[in-house]
């Protein structure tokens, strides 16, 4: 083989390769893992961690990693979708929470979708919110009884509507139930009782 022909060779081997990278990445199936802590439930629980923190772009990153390993992963498009209505790009939220709530795979799932559709409404606050986030609160409580969040979730409704006995009553059951966000409702009931 002359050199000419070698270089032609390598040339050619070398545009396969990229082709068939290209091709690879534009694929929808899932990437593998690269380590032990690359799992669609560790990247969501990174993003939501970052998302209490307001580090919404860090979130965005942990989500994403988390649909590339699993594109139905009901978690991670629930967080990317919280993300979107921080953004204020609520269509995209929207969107996203339906593919929660339509990938979810638990009744914990679906339910905890609806409170993602619920936070939603009440960051976007359109006319009739209020009544849109009671209208989701009721199908989370379908899916799953005495979900912390839904309670939890519903009070910040109720208290950004100024209905502050209604909110008093959803933090109290959240403290009630004495399983998650306890302390955050502890933190809000506090805030009902003592205002600036």
């Amino acid at each position: 083989m002359g050199a000419l022909s070698t270089k032609m060779f390598y040339r050619t081997l070398a545009a396969s390769l990229l082709m068939l990278l290209f091709v690879g990445g534009c694929s929808q199936t899932p990437r593998a893992p690269e380590g032990i802590l690359d799992t669609p439930a560790h990247h969501v629980s990174s993003g939501f961690k970052f998302l209490q923190k307001n580090y919404d772009s860090d979130a965005r990153r942990e989500f994403e990693l988390a649909l590339q390993l699993d594109p139905y992963y009901s978690a991670a498009h629930r967080g990317l979708g919280l993300v979107y209505g921080k953004e204020h790009k609520f269509h995209m939220a929207l969107d996203a929470m339906a593919k929660a709530r339509d990938d979810a795979s638990s009744g914990e799932q679906k339910a905890l979708a609806y409170v993602g559709f619920m936070q939603i409404y009440t960051m976007r606050k359109n006319p009739g919110w209020l009544e849109q986030v009671e209208e989701r609160y009721k199908d989370a409580l379908r899916w799953k009884n005495h979900i912390p969040e839904a309670y939890f979730h519903m009070g910040v409704a109720y208290k950004n509507a100024d209905r502050i006995a209604d909110a008093e009553q959803s933090f109290n059951q959240v403290i009630k139930l004495n399983e998650r966000l306890v302390i955050e409702a502890k933190r809000e009931l506090t805030a009902l009782n003592n205002p600036k």
